[in-house]
């Protein structure tokens, strides 16, 4: 559930009470306003009939009847009320009610039980009436129930329809407003979506409201140095190498011209010591004869090792005629087994250092997972360098392998590819292909 949502519900939740609230505090005051009539009512027959009391004993008139209910009529206002006079004696008795009366009832018989329940809509006032320290008898004012009941279930009803339009009003204002100000939050949860993906150079924008603004600012500041760090790194893995690459340059040309040269010479004095030994001692020139194999698996060695160190193809012959060389290797070493293709686009022999030997190392260990775990039938090879443009390299196969293989265990190899990848500015994408294998998909800029 969104945020939107939620505040939407507590709002309408609180709304909900303030209206209970208010309807209870609607009735309670309608309940108080018909009690103070009544009360009101009461007095004022008291005070009437106080006062005619005194005109009766200071004219000493007794011809009026006490008391005279004729007045009382200006004095009843209480819709539904019933005044009595009750004597001490309760021989006599005067009662005026009005004549108001609900002739159908318009409330649920569930609000007339509660109202019931809750207020006493059959309330009743009395007053003694004294005149002179004598009592002579009862004020009783009784307020009508249904009278009562309909008129409170209107008053509620009154105020019920503005409240719900109100309430109702306030809810789509509030939900609204919360939209709009929740709109930044959008913008920011995407553009950390965006940083996610590797999209460091993605910026919020400055927003109008101080704590979405200070959030962005925050956000867009740790993405700076987050971009900062990342660059720092590249340049430090780009530099480091480019030294691993001197380094291997220098030790394969000592090992060549070194080590090389005295296998050459070795090679050359045993050949030598093998043709005196064969006329002067032929005893011991069937024990020099084996002196040169051991030479030539130590120049075997020697040549894949310097192979290894510094692809002297790449040097000698270019990026083109490397990697063409080595598909054929691979090739005839599989045995038709597995067929391997290259495609080169573009201009591929003119790319800057260190991206050639690179690039052949990339594909080199891309061929050496195929030909150990694929198990593929076809091999292919795609590079494109379009001018002006980043450096696509595809290597896909028809094998068993799965992107998915690779997901939680990420093997040296692979994890070599990354580092390259990573260290020349470029991305890398396993993509699993629909008729089975995998793809390794590369692109990576021509200007480092």
């Amino acid at each position: 559930m969104n945020l939107k949502v939620q505040l939407l519900y507590k709002i309408v939740l609180i709304a909900s009470l303030c209206l209970t609230a208010s309807s209870f505090y609607v009735l309670y005051h309608a309940n108080q306003q018909a009690i103070s009539e009544a009360t009101f009512t009461a007095n004022s027959i008291e005070k009437q009939m106080n006062s005619q009391l005194l005109q009766m004993f200071s004219r000493y008139d007794s011809s009026n009847s006490f008391p005279n209910t004729e007045l009382w009529s200006d004095i009843i206002g209480l819709s539904g009320s019933c005044i009595q006079f009750v004597s001490l004696s309760k021989k006599r008795q005067r009662s005026l009610c009005d004549q108001s009366t609900v002739t159908e009832q318009t409330w649920p018989v569930w609000f007339g039980s509660l109202y019931q329940y809750f207020f006493d809509a059959s309330f009743e006032v009395k007053k003694d009436i004294y005149f002179n320290a004598m009592a002579y008898g009862s004020i009783l004012v009784t307020l009508n129930t249904q009278v009562q009941t309909a008129r409170a279930w209107n008053n509620l009803q009154a105020i019920i329809g503005v409240l719900f339009v109100s309430i109702f009003a306030v809810c789509i204002l509030v939900y609204l407003t919360i939209n709009n100000m929740l709109k930044p939050a959008q913008l920011i949860v995407a553009g950390l979506e965006k940083m996610r993906n590797g999209e460091l150079d993605t910026r919020l924008p400055s927003f109008s409201i101080k704590e979405w603004k200070h959030t962005s600012d925050a956000i867009n500041e740790l993405a700076r140095s987050q971009e900062a760090a990342i660059m720092s790194n590249k340049q430090l893995a780009l530099k480091l190498m480019n030294i691993q690459q001197d380094e291997h340059r220098y030790i394969a040309r000592e090992l060549h011209d070194e080590f090389g040269q005295c296998l050459a010479g070795i090679n050359a004095i045993t050949a030598s010591i093998h043709q005196t030994a064969k006329e002067q001692h032929p005893d011991l020139a069937i024990e020099v004869k084996t002196i040169s194999p051991i030479t030539q698996h130590m120049m075997t060695v020697l040549r894949n090792l310097l192979t290894r160190l510094r692809p002297v193809d790449v040097d000698d012959l270019g990026l083109n005629a490397s990697l063409e060389k080595l598909v054929t290797s691979w090739n005839n070493r599989s045995k038709d087994k597995t067929n391997y293709q290259l495609a080169l686009n573009g201009d591929t022999d003119s790319l800057p250092e260190p991206l050639p030997v690179n690039i052949y190392r990339i594909v080199q260990e891309c061929l050496t997972n195929i030909a150990k775990h694929a198990d593929a039938s076809n091999a292919r090879v795609i590079l494109n360098s379009p001018s002006n443009h980043d450096i696509e390299l595809k290597i896909s196969d028809d094998g068993k392998a799965t992107s998915n293989e690779f997901d939680n265990a990420i093997g040296v190899g692979l994890l070599g590819i990354r580092e390259r990848v990573t260290a020349l500015g470029g991305q890398l994408l396993l993509i699993t292909n629909d008729t089975g294998g995998l793809t390794i998909s590369i692109v990576i800029p021509r200007s480092l």
